[in-house]
This record gives structure tokens, C-alpha cells and sequence, in this order.
């Protein structure tokens, strides 16, 4: 039986994901996530949006997907992140010398060394726990193979366009990769429609 392009690509995703889900590559961070963070959207994407980790709410992502939807007229959008296992600075964590659990965080994200709901802070992930994520993030876009790829803010652009051989000049609009254009925009935080109008250049 061969499968549609969609059908492989749901196949291939979910492989992926199992992996990240299982994944403990950053053991100093993955004890206190609940669970990774996967990508969302169509899996046949025009465009395919990636962010520097899941730090922004389900209402944020749609009114930024609806900017893009509008501004640049695409209805097919997938998005991802560049870190899946947020980190956390979390001083009850620090304070034990010991401990066994492979998960301290429930599926209540209660954390079982208080019993109290997770209060750890997120922090900017460091340059280990980025390229420890990196293969997942190349292998989702080589699988979903988009026309577009928009990177947002300049941390993600920066470890994104060297991941692909470019050094130089990293804050280009556009840049070709593949059968791809790879096109560099802000931050989500301060992504507009402004920012949709120039990019309209490179569609």
C-alpha cells in the first residue's frame, strides 16, 4: 500500500515525537518537564513558523498565525520550536543534594519535592540544551518540507541559519536553502503586521 504524502508525513512526525518525548539528552532540565514541547498545525505546510520555545500561550500562537494567515496570505502554517523542554530555575530543586526520580514534576505539573504547584521560572535555554534539540527541529523541517520558513527573533535565526552553513550576515531577510526560503523576523513579543509587510517582498 503507498502512502499519501500526508499519511507519511503524520507516520514520520509521530516517530519523531516518540523520540522527543523519550529523549533525555538534557538530564539536568527534562526532570522537571512535564512534557515536551511538539509541533503544531498543518502537516502539509506552506509555511512553517519556528519559535525559540513554548514561553507563549495558545492565545498568543493563534493571533500571531492569524497575522501571518492575513498579512501574508497563507492558510496552511505549522509551528515548532527550536528548544522542546523549557528549563527552569527552581530554588527547590537546588536545595536537595540528592534525588532519584526521573520525573519530579506530575501530570498536575505539582512538583513532588513540595507537593505544591511547579514554581520554577523559565530561563533562556543555554547553548548545550540548543544544540542537543537541533536535529529534532532540521529533521521536522525536512520531513514537512515547507516553502517557507519563518524564524522568529534573532536567537532562533542565528542557531537555524548556522545549522545550515551560513555565518555571515546573519540578519538577512531571506535566504535560500534547498527548495526553501528561510526568512528572518522578529521576536514573537514584538511581531507585527508591520514586520508582515516586509516580508511580503520574499513570498
Amino acid at each position: 500500500m503507498v502512502l499519501s504524502n500526508r499519511e507519511n508525513n503524520i507516520r514520520r512526525i509521530i516517530n519523531m515525537e516518540d523520540r522527543i518525548c523519550s529523549c533525555n539528552r538534557c538530564i539536568n532540565v527534562t526532570p522537571c518537564v512535564r512534557k515536551p514541547s511538539l509541533g503544531k498545525g498543518e502537516l502539509e505546510p506552506e509555511l512553517l513558523m519556528v519559535f525559540e520555545s513554548e514561553s507563549l500561550d495558545t492565545e498568543e500562537i493563534i493571533k500571531l498565525r492569524n497575522i501571518i494567515r492575513d498579512g501574508l496570505n497563507f492558510d496552511k502554517i505549522y509551528h515548532t520550536y527550536l528548544v522542546r523542554c523549557q528549563p527552569k530555575a527552581c530554588t527547590s530543586r537546588n536545595n536537595v543534594s540528592h534525588y532519584s526520580f526521573p520525573k519530579l514534576i506530575n501530570n498536575e505539573n505539582n512538583c513532588l519535592l513540595t507537593g505544591q504547584t511547579c514554581s520554577g521560572l523559565p530561563v533562556p535555554a543555554n547553548y548545550d540544551e540548543i544544540i542537543a534539540c537541533m536535529p529534532y527541529l532540521i529533521e521536522e523541517i525536512q520531513i514537512l518540507n515547507p516553502r517557507y520558513v519563518l524564524l522568529m527573533g534573532e536567537h532562533v535565526s542565528k542557531f537555524v541559519l548556522k545549522s545550515w552553513g551560513f555565518y555571515d550576515n546573519l540578519m538577512q531577510p531571506c535566504y535560500e536553502y534547498e527548495n526553501m526560503k528561510i526568512m528572518v523576523t522578529a521576536d514573537h513579543r514584538i511581531f507585527s503586521d508591520h514586520h508582515c509587510q516586509l516580508l511580503k517582498e520574499y513570498i
